[in-house]
């Protein structure tokens, strides 16, 4: 199956901030909120409300924008104590944006190894307005955009060989019915590498979609680097189980890769920039228990929606 999508590509390299070390700077306080329990050594656990709590439009039922905030803070682990999210903090322990809770963190390797990691870059035209992606004023106040958060897996980093790749997992919202997962992104100008998103039951941080993933779609760098054409993979059961879909496409850099999966139908699907790949018959004993970002690149704009 082939799709071809007509648009014009934006050059990668410079897109990305925070491959080379850039970072936000701080926002001032965290204004006028209470501090929660003191912790051990005198340490304190700022628990100031920071994550949106209005919800996202009807159908949505988790959202990550991985933008900064403000004061550049978002609640962790189980208290939900405010900590930095610096440009290349790993993403593991942060609460996604929403619904924020300690029961939805992020599972990553740890900062010591190639891992997902906080970045930012220019403005994803696909995402919802977001709190945590404030609006930048320029010195003469006039608007400089928007402090866009993205996801990285950088490519810069010699921790890992290319043939490990990270994973990020969210645990899948427990909901009637079917889900869809989406994310925006584009691998790494390297052979061999890509970035996908799918569904798994597994908890390992590196190659996990690969090896056990029910349901999962890859977009991946061609034999030419750096051209416009990028191939794609929708597979069931990791590497071993059937491929569903392949095919190239044009790259349009914030490309749209969806997977979704309905456990009442054991049917899966996919769509890649809003066409459509299929429908396929996938007999999963169950909703699987993460979702999984993997892969080495950029991602950005995490959505997931209830299936109708």
């Amino acid at each position: 199956m082939k799709l071809r999508l007509a648009s014009v590509a934006v050059c990668l390299g410079a897109l990305a901030l925070g491959i080379n070390g850039t970072s936000f700077a701080a926002g001032g306080s965290g204004g006028g909120g209470t501090s929660g329990g003191g912790g051990g050594g005198g340490t304190t656990c700022d628990t100031t409300p920071v994550l949106p709590t209005e919800a996202p439009p009807p159908g949505i039922i988790m959202r990550e924008s991985f933008g900064p905030g403000p004061n550049v803070v978002r609640p962790t682990g189980g208290k939900g104590c405010n900590k930095p999210d610096f440009v290349h903090t790993a993403l593991t322990g942060f609460w996604i944006e929403y619904p924020g809770s300690k029961n939805a963190t992020w599972l990553t390797a740890p900062e010591s190894v190639r891992t997902w990691r906080f970045c930012a870059q220019s403005t994803d035209p696909n995402e919802l307005p977001s709190p945590l992606q404030p609006a930048v004023i320029a010195g003469d106040g006039t608007s400089a955009g928007i402090m866009n958060g993205c996801a990285i897996s950088d490519w810069t980093d010699p921790s890992l060989p290319f043939d490990q790749a990270p994973a990020a997992l969210i645990p899948t919202p427990r909901t009637a019915g079917g889900i869809e997962a989406s994310i925006d992104g584009w691998p790494a100008p390297i052979a061999g590498t890509y970035v996908a998103i799918g569904l798994t039951d597994s908890t390992l941080t590196v190659n996990n979609l690969q090896s056990a993933a029910g349901i999962w779609l890859l977009i991946k760098e061609g034999p030419a680097l750096n051209n416009t054409v990028t191939l794609y993979e929708l597979r069931a059961n990791g590497m071993s189980g059937p491929l569903l879909a392949s095919g190239e496409f044009f790259s349009i850099t914030f490309n749209q890769v969806a997977v979704r999966y309905d456990p009442t139908t054991q049917t899966a699907g996919a769509s890649l920039n809003g066409v459509d790949l299929g429908s396929y018959p996938v007999a999963l004993p169950a909703m699987p228990k993460f979702i999984g970002l993997e892969g080495v690149g950029i991602l950005d704009n995490f959505v997931v929606r209830q299936l109708p």
